[in-house]
């Protein structure tokens, strides 16, 4: 592996110096980290699989310059009284990347395409805002029934179970893909002639063990203004050796640090900050660890300030929940009205575990962490084992290469284990369906879901989406988090930002609060 990653970093150097003529074209070098785990986007569910998906695909709407999703393929939409039912109109004309015409109904094949029981998409989640979504993706409904209708070539009608304001943020994730070719293809996402997209840029090439060489569209709809001719990006799951390619010059952008290179460049320009609607926690098995007590025990145990800025030297907020801040309650944020529900308090964890017959940890288990084989990841899970050491809660740590971590943790294999999950709109249901009791997927293999907390938890959830009074939708919410963290089937640990290595000669880079990464208004001065 190392070799792979020498080899890619002299490629690299290679290409930023054949960039530097003035007739040359622009060529951005890119690094973001491993590998993703699934390159195919229908059956992604995987945040670094959507750094590559939305420069390459684009939906109805788009992140704009300010972070804010904008009207993209589609040119207008009208509105009904009720507030359900949204009318677009696409732009005419619009095509795939190999220019064939792309209509609505490409939009309406797709979207029915993603959510079908038999394609078993675990992406699948935002489209069950759509009427008719969830029950079709159940089996218990048709395709016929669910809410999104292309009326005309040019017209794509959308109905949704109840309001939903964050309309725009949703459908800027509803994708158009090519269904001829992705149906009679099963490795089309493995060559660039077959993986045909919509974005700003398209498949020029594609090596799952190396990267992903993209180039602009010329059939984008916005082509004029994209002014980066290729993006070559890179998979380097080392971080210092993403880091050495950055000094070095071989990289204009490192979207994967570590502590070093936030310490290196904090306070200067090239270090840039988003904010992200993300809670990084600790998934617990309670099939595994059913004792609420002992759970908690565990999260009053952990010194979260230590682990993100010592132990990490991150610039993450500690947890305060698992809603995360960028979620709004009026003019405030979501996290400011509810306070914090995340407290450190080493002796009512000792308190605890004795209630649950383990005073000091006598005669409980070893626990079983998982976690993936990055520095920061096996750092976390090294600081958790040494504070619940404190309580007298022995541990043993198992890392796995993130190609197989996925597979591990939908086994019984493990008890606790390290998770996180950013949310697509700005609303606290993004945070919190995953524990839902329709969301039996990998996100709740927790085993909570056929609890009587469980159950209380999911009542409060389906009050919250009917609930039209802004107020009391999200007193609905604050309550289910409650809920949820009185039994610690998951337990928060910190609130992720997204910060990023940019050298000064590029400008126009746009992170959305998903943490979605834009090219679409880059550019490079080469001069």
């Amino acid at each position: 592996m190392k070799k792979i990653l020498c080899a890619a970093v002299l490629v690299l150097t290679a290409l930023f110096c054949a960039g530097d003529a003035h007739s040359a074209p622009k060529v951005l070098n890119y690094a973001n980290g491993s590998a993703p785990d699934v390159l195919e986007p229908v059956m992604s569910n995987y945040l670094k699989t959507s750094y590559i998906m939305y420069n390459i695909y684009c939906g109805l709407s788009r992140t704009g310059r300010d972070g804010v999703a904008e009207l993209a393929y589609a040119e207008s939409y009208e509105a009904s009284d009720d507030a359900l039912t949204y009318t677009f109109k696409l732009r005419p004309n619009s095509k795939f990347s190999d220019g064939s015409p792309l209509t609505a109904h490409d939009w309406e094949a797709s979207f029915k395409y993603k959510i079908a029981p038999e394609t078993a998409s675990p992406g699948g989640d935002l489209h069950m805002f759509v009427k008719g979504a969830e029950a079709y993706n159940q089996g218990k409904g048709s395709a016929d029934d669910v809410g999104i209708k292309a009326l005309d070539d040019n017209t794509l009608r959308i109905t949704f179970e109840n309001p939903t304001p964050f309309f725009l943020d949703l459908v800027a994730r509803y994708l158009p893909y090519k269904m001829d070719v992705l149906k009679s293809d099963p490795n089309w996402f493995k060559k660039p002639e077959t993986y045909i997209t919509n974005g700003a840029f398209r498949v020029k090439s594609v090596d799952p063990q190396v990267g992903f060489v993209l180039e602009k569209n010329p059939y984008y709809y916005d082509a004029e203004n994209v002014h980066i001719d290729e993006i070559n990006y890179n998979f380097i799951d080392d971080m210092a050796v993403a880091l050495e390619a950055y000094r070095n010059g071989s990289l204009h952008m490192n979207d994967d640090l570590n502590a070093e290179a936030i310490k290196s460049y904090k306070g200067t320009p090239e270090l840039l900050s988003f904010p992200r609607i993300n809670t990084d926690y600790i998934s617990v098995h309670t099939g595994n660890l059913p004792d609420a007590r002992v759970r908690k025990a565990l999260s009053l145990a952990l010194n979260r300030p230590i682990i993100v800025n010592d132990i990490l030297g991150q610039t993450y907020t500690p947890a305060e929940g698992l809603v995360p801040y960028g979620i709004h309650w009026g003019d405030k944020e979501f996290r400011e009205v509810a306070g914090s529900l995340i407290k450190t308090d080493v002796e009512e964890a000792k308190k605890l575990l004795a209630e649950a017959g383990y005073p000091d940890g006598e005669g409980f288990k070893t626990i079983r962490i998982i976690t993936i084989n990055s520095q920061d990841d096996i750092d976390s899970a090294q600081a958790w084992q040494s504070m619940w050491k404190q309580i007298g809660v022995k541990s043993e740590i198992t890392v796995y290469e993130r190609s197989v971590y996925w597979d591990v943790f939908y086994t019984n294999d493990w008890d606790v284990a390290r998770d996180g999950w950013t949310g697509d709109y700005d609303d606290p249901k993004t945070n919190l369906f995953l524990w839902m009791a329709y969301k039996e997927g990998p996100d709740t293999d927790v085993r909570w879901y056929d609890t009587p907390n469980a159950k209380k938890f999911d009542e409060l959830m389906r009050a919250a989406d009917k609930e039209t009074d802004k107020e009391q939708h999200l007193r609905l919410y604050l309550e289910a988090e409650r809920v949820i963290l009185d039994d610690m089937p998951i337990i928060p640990v910190w609130h992720r930002d997204e910060t990023i290595l940019v050298k000064p000669e590029v400008s126009g880079i746009v992170k959305n609060n998903i943490g979605y990464i834009s090219f679409n208004f880059a550019d490079i001065k080469t001069d």
